[in-house]
């Protein structure tokens, strides 16, 4: 596998691919590699070449404790680089980033980007837009891989290969992954207890009931079933930070949703850890 730690080089590399007539499949990352990471690294196309990125985002953090708290597990993430074949790690100096990231004034946000977590982390999807498009510039894939379970930032994602690409990169979305007791996999859960990730684990079995609930009896009972999902929550120690009920692309959002396909969002806190999670309806 060889690692690139320089724009300049990333491009020379990327370039050299794309003549010899590769395609380049890309997942960003920030590291603490875990198997939902892993699945994005299943493409097997003998004509394409993973190049994955390692970059932890300051722009992405909403306190600079966070940021420094995030953890690092380099060697872990090189083991499993290697075991699904990764061609290419770009693993770019936060400098150098920071000198090119300035570059991109020219942002452009959808408008259900003031929706779910934008609303409670102001600036974050500011810094993926920037992040992200920057990537795109210097490793010039043609597929890129993400995750279901950030789902806002996923849609994000298609906006800026819509508008700022001209559709010449895929975004090719992968299921969440969850442990066995249906907790969303996150790098954040490694803050977490045994026990604390058994009582995360009620928010996804509780929105699998309201979703249920909601298919059975119609939208109109979403208020109702919104105000008995958070009580029930609060009597386990969860903190619910939003759960709301929205279109597949976000552009609509209860009660004005009528006959798209819909998914559950929510974000909530347990032991001061913020995770999220969807499910589709």
């Amino acid at each position: 596998m060889k690692t690139i730690t320089t724009i300049k080089e990333q491009i020379e590399y990327s370039n050299s691919l794309i003549q010899n007539g590769k395609n380049i499949t890309f997942i960003p990352t920030m590291g603490n590699l875990h198997k939902g990471h892993e699945s994005l690294l299943l493409d097997n196309n003998i004509n394409n070449k993973k190049v994955v990125s390692i970059y932890v985002n300051p722009l992405q953090f909403d306190s600079t404790q966070d940021y420094e708290k995030y953890p690092n597990t380099y060697d872990k993430d090189i083991e499993i680089l290697k075991k699904h074949k990764t061609n290419c790690l770009f693993l770019p100096q936060v400098n150098e980033i920071e000198k090119n990231i300035i570059k991109n004034v020219n942002i452009s946000l959808p408008p259900y980007m003031d929706l779910l977590c934008s609303k409670y982390r102001k600036g974050h999807f500011v810094g993926v837009f920037k992040i992200v498009k920057l990537l795109f510039e210097i490793v010039k894939p043609s597929v890129a891989c993400f995750g279901e379970k950030d789902y806002q930032q996923m849609q994000l994602v298609k906006h800026i290969a819509r508008n700022y690409f001209s559709d010449k990169i895929y975004i090719k979305c992968f299921k969440t992954v969850r442990e066995d007791n249906g907790l969303a996999l996150s790098s954040r859960n490694n803050h977490l207890s045994s026990l604390e990730k058994e009582i995360a684990s009620n928010v996804y079995k509780n929105l699998n009931v309201l979703a249920n609930n909601l298919k059975t009896h119609g939208f109109s009972i979403f208020q109702d079933l919104k105000k008995q999902f958070i009580s029930e929550m609060e009597k386990i120690n969860i903190r619910i930070e939003y759960i709301e009920l929205l279109s597949n692309d976000l552009s609509d959002r209860f009660p004005n949703i009528d006959n798209k396909q819909h998914r559950l969002f929510v974000a909530f806190f347990i032991s001061n850890i913020r995770l999220i999670d969807n499910i589709k309806i």
